[in-house]
């Protein structure tokens, strides 16, 4: 299961930052509606002010960041604890920022803006728990005979 849970969550670093270096460079103003589903107060106009003049730096690196998570996840041991450690971190300021989609009633709002985000930090927990992991490469290799995802027996 925990292979399972690795090999969902590693594309969507490895595969997400291109996006981001995409929509930093050619589509900038699609981060915009990001400040408007945010919780804590003050933040629409910091996103406003602050984030949104400079949202092609910002979504580099965004890209950078999400690159380096994928690349530690693909690592066993310490770097992929880490690199967990870090997603479930940016996860968690997701659930706080929302994803970018007001809606009209709170309920919705939950559901649309936080819950997927809360989905992903608890996909990852068991694998923040579960200690020292082989690396994906490891894996593929099959040096770890007789040890599926575990780095040790």
């Amino acid at each position: 299961m925990h292979t399972i849970a690795r090999l969902f969550v590693i594309p969507w670093y490895l595969l997400g930052w291109v996006l981001h270096v995409y929509l930093g460079l050619f589509a900038p103003e699609i981060y915009r509606p990001f400040g408007a589903t945010a919780i804590v107060p003050g933040f629409a106009q910091l996103w406003a002010g602050i984030v949104m003049p400079h949202m092609t730096a910002w979504a580099l690196t965004l890209a950078a960041f999400e690159l380096a998570v994928g690349c530690l996840l693909l690592a066993g041991g310490r770097w992929f604890t880490i690199g967990v450690a870090l997603s479930i971190g940016f996860n968690v300021f997701l659930v706080q920022m929302g994803l970018g989609m007001p809606q009209a009633d709170a309920t919705r709002s939950f559901m649309v803006n936080r819950l997927p985000n809360l989905v992903f930090i608890a996909i990852q927990i068991p694998l923040l728990v579960e200690g020292e992991v082989a690396s994906i490469p490891a894996l593929i290799r099959g040096r770890r005979s007789g040890i599926r995802d575990r780095g040790s027996a």
